[in-house]
């Protein structure tokens, strides 16, 4: 098995959470398959859950919900995209990103050391909290938080 040890200055993967407010709500991206491509984002619905948890159009994804999907189908991973009805988990990257990777020969897995995870919704969880102290469980959104409204 390949180290994970990768050269400085390499691109990182993202890990977007993508959450939906209720089970009957669009994620707000297209799912697209090219022969001998990886799974990759179409659009992005601006506003939408994909779209708050930093989902890009042409990002390429590597995994879902902690399982790869190389070698996987549309139809697996659709499956896998639907496994829970609120919420999916991507590993992606942008298509200049998968090229360096490539070039460098380093497979991209949830096992690379510069995985990143959502500035903004990292952000958005600290947000305005006065404390450390409130309730984990306490959903009320933050006064500044913006939330998707299909009109």
């Amino acid at each position: 098995m390949m180290a994970t040890s990768i050269p400085e200055g390499a691109p990182s993967p993202r890990l977007c959470l993508v959450i939906k407010n209720n089970p009957s709500q669009e994620y707000g991206y297209n799912l697209h398959a090219e022969r001998g491509k990886p799974q990759f984002i179409g659009t992005v619905d601006a506003g939408s859950p994909a779209d708050y948890a930093g989902l890009k159009p042409g990002d390429r994804i590597f995994a879902v919900n902690g399982h790869s999907i190389i070698g996987e189908n549309h139809k697996q991973v659709v499956r896998r995209i639907r496994e829970n009805p609120l919420q999916c988990e991507l590993l992606v990257i942008s298509e200049d990103g998968e090229e360096w990777y490539k070039q460098h020969n380093i497979p991209i897995t949830l096992s690379l050391p510069n995985i990143e995870r959502d500035k903004k919704r990292d952000s958005f969880s600290q947000g305005s909290q006065k404390s450390s102290e409130e309730d984990p469980h306490n959903a009320s959104p933050t006064p500044d938080a913006h939330w998707y409204a299909p009109k």
